[in-house]
């Protein structure tokens, strides 16, 4: 059984996909499985699957802007995706059960929900299939159908850029 979900993806100058962080240089290729890797990453919280989200909306991964902008050179973009995860099993229970609500291997077959700050959903799955990228504005329609106020999420990330701003300026005064 297949469900539908949100992907984040890097896009580099000649229209690549790679994931934002784990596994970043691995291809992503649109209508092509996608299978989960159980791969540590030094500064990263070990949560082995694909990390997808149940709206495109992520204010974490925003620019101090409130871009979602990439890190990786001016030519490369951050862009939404419609994905189908396989949710042939839930394991939203079990993984509730686990320390830090999250399993240490890659879902078998299936998938959980994490649950994130602020109303954000993710889900991690063991397999995926990018369909399409999402156009903005089919996205802040999806948003906005539900009731999910980007900006207003934002805010505390913006506020914790602004603070992070000051107290380099006043590190250099």
């Amino acid at each position: 059984m297949q469900r539908t979900g949100y992907k984040l993806i890097e896009v580099d100058p000649q229209g690549r996909l790679f994931p934002l962080f784990i596994g970043a240089k691995e291809e992503i290729r649109i209508g092509e499985p996608w299978k989960a890797q159980a791969i540590p990453t030094k500064g990263f919280a070990f949560r082995p699957g694909i990390h997808i989200g149940a709206i495109p909306s992520a204010p974490w991964l925003m620019n101090a802007d409130g871009e979602y902008a990439s890190q990786r050179g001016k030519s490369w973009k951050r862009e939404w995706f419609v994905v189908e995860y396989n949710a042939n099993h839930d394991y939203t229970e079990e993984a509730l059960q686990q320390e830090g609500k999250c399993f240490r291997e890659v879902p078998k077959d299936g998938f959980y929900t994490f649950f994130e700050k602020g109303r954000c959903l993710w889900y991690i799955c063991s397999d995926v299939r990018v369909i399409k990228r999402l156009e903005e504005e089919e996205r802040m329609k999806i948003l906005k159908n539900m009731n999910f106020d980007e900006e207003k999420e934002f805010k505390p990330y913006a506020e914790a850029f602004a603070k992070r701003r000051a107290t380099l300026a006043k590190k250099q005064n």
